[in-house]
């Protein structure tokens, strides 16, 4: 399934007017229970405009900040524009700077307009100085100098910030959308859901939407206070109101845990005290979590009272994990962790080359993938040496060839299995479904409440999943056609719609037919039953992979060396052996892996690696267990000359390459030749880098685990006095003998990563 194509999109003239009246009437059509006066005013000013000064209205409402600097608002077709800023500040939606504007006036001005009123205030300063020095000379000067200043003349007020922010967040659900996503839309920039009768206010009431917008903003203004500002705003005790809603509850948990967290980094003892009274208020994990932590600092019988409160009465599994395990360190002396023990508990070793080190899943991929490239008992490559000969290999029937298939999934596939599975109940179904079309996330899974609003409907769906019971009564219950083709009518009616909740893939299906193919169907209702009724809970903390090895399907964490169980992840992990799945955790260790196949590449070109330039010809070998088991190699049409210095070089001319494939053309049988391989060249940078761009002009992404032959010579055998292949091959009596061919130079190369090789399996 292919995304639709965008069209280039020109917005009209005055497109910012049309936003701004469909902003308008979709907050007066589904939101005017929820206005106060003050809002309707300022709607009914603007609809009292003229239509020139509507246009500047709506420009200067875009504009970030409360003030305005007139000069800068000149827009070609907006008719006299001074002249609408003045209509705008003779109906009070603009007024002039007064003295206790002048503060934060200040923190907008740029070092230009603060130099401009230092030198009129005769004030000794270098205007060299940095714009923090010179933003503390003009604090101290006195207001009513700096309003006097002509400076001044230029800005004005707007004095409707704290409506325009209301109306922002009725229609969006935060304070950081602006009008521009509108922009974006019609651009095509920026998907939004279609807009339908589940759409409509985020709120119950007004109550609900004043108390959700007040904890919005004490949060949004915590990043701007320094600490004298914090401690005074600790102080004010209607930021310990109880919130309305579940989107007030959510915005005031997080702004206590961070009011908290400023305190605490405060050396201050009051301001300590207001910290543990602002995370007693807060139901966030962490606010509850540091609290114990702290707590437990000066205090260890109250902490070790707040731990069996919640492990009695548990609130949250991750926090209910923390509970647990800080008990079991702090008072009952268990030496290792929960999470520590689990992952020795479920785990198991696999060693892997450390090439892989940034993309280690990838690494535990491709291993599981290669044990179906030979047999226990035979030497690694005989079975491809074996084919390439045509004769068959005899196999040891106690030990046949492994049929393992690994899939990296981690959060997606129960993400779009759960999204894909109650699309109906979230998006069409549900009261009030979404906000707006800006909206991604539906109501049910903000408010964390799909199984208690639609829980009849939730089993239905379920049922999908266990409806081939009574067929299968001599085998496990695996999930009927009935699921896959729900699925697939879901994902074929609505591809492409933003949900909030998964990303659109093309191979998404796929995978999670062969998920369904070898599952019982009742662990996947069990699991999908336990997101319904807590998906905020378990929407991530997946493992890495999915493994079908014989048939049988297994999920593995990944882990590095050093690298241990994230708290989300042994919930998540809980929950799928709760539910029915095998679940381990792989521990990875860096040490070579003989199974591992390379392929070491040469390209000669017309150049160096720059975009103007092209391969003339490839040479690739593969390398399996210490032996070079195939290769490949072709003459590359660069379509441009091959300059004369590089024919001398290489002996490939023009006529040479004339007839020769396009790379286009040998780019499907080169791929499938290195599938699965580590890519390894000697300065393997150089012939990588061709490779992207050759990639990159058909439209196509490269990536490939790489590894140099330079870099690993110089480490595993130092002291050469050059590291360039003739110098290498020369010093170690490997055979070279035309070198600046692709193949030739590929297998001296290949040579090299085989002593390599060597010593490290002997370190």
């Amino acid at each position: 399934m292919q995304s639709p194509v965008k069209s280039a999109l020109i917005l009209p003239e005055k497109y910012y007017l049309d936003h701004f009246n469909e902003f308008l009437a979709y907050t007066q059509t589904h939101c005017a229970a929820l206005l106060l006066p003050a809002h309707h005013d300022f709607i009914q000013r603007f609809e009292q405009m003229a239509h020139n000064t509507q246009c500047m209205f709506v420009r200067v409402v875009n504009r970030k900040g409360s003030f305005i600097a007139c000069s800068t608002l000149t827009y070609g077709e907006i008719e006299d524009c001074q002249r609408a800023l003045a209509l705008l500040t003779e109906c009070g939606v603009l007024r002039s700077i007064v003295a206790s504007d002048v503060s934060t006036l200040l923190d907008t001005l740029n070092k230009a307009q603060l130099v401009e009123l230092l030198s009129s205030q005769q004030v000794t300063f270098k205007k060299s100085a940095a714009k923090a020095v010179l933003l503390t000379l003009a604090r101290a000067l006195s207001a009513d100098a700096i309003t006097q200043h002509t400076l001044c003349d230029d800005f004005k007020v707007k004095t409707f910030v704290n409506e325009w922010q209301y109306l922002l967040f009725l229609f969006f659900g935060n304070l950081n959308s602006a009008l521009d996503k509108f922009s974006m839309r019609d651009l095509g920039v920026l998907k939004t859901r279609n807009k339908s009768k589940q759409q409509g206010p985020r709120f119950d009431g007004i109550e609900e939407a004043q108390s959700a917008f007040y904890f919005a903003q004490q949060k949004q203004r915590l990043g701007f206070l320094c600490p004298e500002g914090l401690i005074a705003l600790a102080q004010q005790q209607e930021l310990q109101q109880t919130p309305i809603g579940a989107t007030a509850n959510e915005y005031a948990s997080h702004f206590w845990y961070e009011i908290g967290c400023a305190l605490l980094a405060i050396d201050c003892e009051n301001a300590k005290t207001q910290a543990f009274a602002f995370w007693r208020l807060s139901t966030h994990q962490k606010a509850q979590e540091r609290l114990i932590r702290e707590t437990y600092k000066f205090d260890k019988e109250r902490a070790k009272l707040a731990l069996e409160t919640l492990l009695d009465a548990p609130k949250d599994d991750e926090l209910s994990l923390f509970a647990f395990d800080f008990y079991q360190r702090k008072f009952n002396q268990a030496k290792l962790s929960v999470r520590t023990q689990r992952l020795r508990e479920y785990s198991h070793k696999l060693y892997i080359d450390e090439v892989y080190k940034d993309r280690v899943e990838l690494g535990v991929k491709r291993y599981y993938e290669g044990q179906n490239l030979c047999v226990d008992n035979t030497a690694p490559g005989d079975k491809q040496q074996s084919e390439l000969q045509g004769e068959p290999l005899e196999q040891n029937p106690a030990q046949p060839l492994a049929n393992i298939f690994a899939y990296r999934t981690e959060n997606r596939l129960f993400r779009a299995l759960f999204g894909l599975t109650f699309w109906h109940e979230l998006f069409n179904e549900a009261e009030r479904a979404t906000g707006s079309e800006f909206d991604r996330r539906p109501r049910l899974i903000k408010e964390n409440c799909l199984y208690d609003e639609l829980g009849a409907q939730v089993e239905a769906r379920l049922a999908l999943f266990t409806q081939s019971k009574r067929q299968a009564q001599y085998q496990v219950s695996r999930p009927t056609s009935h699921a896959m083709a729900y699925l697939t009518q879901v994902a074929s009616r609505y591809y492409g719609q933003p949900n909030g909740i998964f990303r659109w893939n093309p191979k998404m299906l796929e995978i999670i037919s062969v998920f369904l193919q070898h599952v019982n169907g009742q662990w996947v209702a069990n699991h999908l039953r336990a997101m319904a009724k807590n998906y905020q809970g378990l929407k991530d903390g997946y493992p890495d992979l999915m493994v079908i090895e014989n048939q049988q399907l297994r999920f593995e964490e990944v882990k590095a060396p050093g690298d241990q169980l994230r708290a989300n992840q042994l919930v998540s992990i809980d929950a799928l052996q709760n539910a029915g799945f095998n679940v381990g955790v792989c521990q990875v260790e860096w040490r070579y892996n003989p199974q591992q196949p390379y392929v070491v590449v040469d390209v000669e070109t017309t150049g160096g690696c720059k975009p103007g330039h092209r391969i003339t010809e490839i040479g690739a070998v593969k390398v399996i267990g210490g032996k070079v088991i195939d290769s490949w190699s072709s003459l590359i049409n660069p379509e441009r000359r091959v300059p004369h210095f590089i024919t001398r070089l290489t002996g490939i001319s023009n006529d040479m390459v004339e007839d020769a494939p396009l790379f286009c053309e040998v780019i499907d049988d080169l791929e499938r030749f290195m599938q699965d391989c580590i890519f390894v060249a000697h300065n393997v940078n150089f012939d990588y880098g061709f490779f992207k761009l050759e990639y990159g002009r058909l439209e196509r992404a490269f990536s490939m685990p790489k590894l140099c032959t330079v870099r690993e010579m110089r480490k595993y055998y130092p002291g050469s006095k050059s590291y360039s292949l003739g110098k290498l091959t020369k010093e170690y009596g490997l055979s070279l003998d035309n070198h600046h061919r692709a193949l030739c130079d590929a297998q001296a190369a290949a040579e090299l990563l085989i002593m390599v090789n060597e010593k490290k399996h002997t370190v």
